[in-house]
């Protein structure tokens, strides 16, 4: 989970329609909030992630579904309420599904909240730092899914440390007199990928840049590319990846 930063409200949601629509909730329980100029703005705020998991929800097997933050069944006034809206994978918003955050405890809002003050990541599993980063991963979400999260997290991760490996092994074979402007142009492009990876528009991007930044490799890479005019757009990169890590 990331900070995200909520888009200004539609104006198609303009006071009659945000009216008509929660009108026709009360007497329907239709889905009004289901239309295309409610949530491709949600999608553009979150990069098309779910704002809870970060699962890519643009991809032709998944699909984005408007999740309210404070349960419409209790708060029916709000079901198109700008503020009360996220944009979220089938999982996640199942998981949350009847979960009362007025009743059973404040969990993270990430348009409000900053995820790293309350979890951080251990072994590819989010821990808590106190009872609302524990309301948020265990009782509303349960963000350890072991087949659906913990799993893909595992594989993204370990992705990106055997790609550390070779580029570490690259530039040791640079150092060493492979001294190509080839070789060197994979290296340096090696080590963007994987920072563009880590940043708040990249699938699982609080994971990679937790692991990418902490990795030996990454800091001893980092550590000989530094010296080097590449390094400077890297710099900006690697601050923008520093932003999301969720460490203890």
């Amino acid at each position: 989970m990331i900070k995200l930063t909520r888009g200004v409200k539609p104006a198609y949601l303009t006071d009659e329609v945000v009216e008509d629509l929660t009108a026709q909730y009360r007497a329907t329980g239709n889905s009004v909030w289901n239309r295309k100029a409610i949530k491709n703005p949600l999608l553009e705020s979150s990069f098309s992630k779910c704002a809870y998991c970060e699962v890519d929800v643009s991809e032709e097997s998944k699909y984005m579904e408007v999740e309210h933050f404070r349960l419409k069944e209790s708060f029916p006034d709000l079901v198109v309420d700008w503020d009360n809206l996220l944009p979220s994978c089938k999982r996640c918003n199942g998981r949350k599904g009847t979960y009362n955050v007025e009743v059973d405890g404040e969990i993270i809002n990430p348009y409000d909240t900053l995820p790293s003050a309350h979890m951080y990541f251990q072994n590819y599993r989010l821990r808590w730092r106190d009872e609302m980063g524990r309301r948020t991963i265990i009782d509303a979400l349960y963000l350890n899914d072991s087949e659906r999260l913990v799993s893909v997290r595992m594989k993204v991760g370990e992705s990106v440390c055997s790609a550390l490996e070779t580029i570490r092994s690259d530039l040791e074979s640079y150092q060493l007199g492979d001294a190509t402007a080839r070789k060197w142009a994979k290296i340096v492009r090696g080590i963007e990928k994987l920072l563009k990876e880590a940043q708040p528009e990249s699938p699982f991007s609080a994971l990679v840049a937790t692991v990418l930044l902490a990795d030996p490799d990454y800091i001893w890479i980092r550590g000989e590319l530094s010296a080097f005019p590449d390094w400077e757009e890297l710099a900006l990169l690697e601050a923008s990846a520093q932003n999301l890590v969720l460490v203890l």
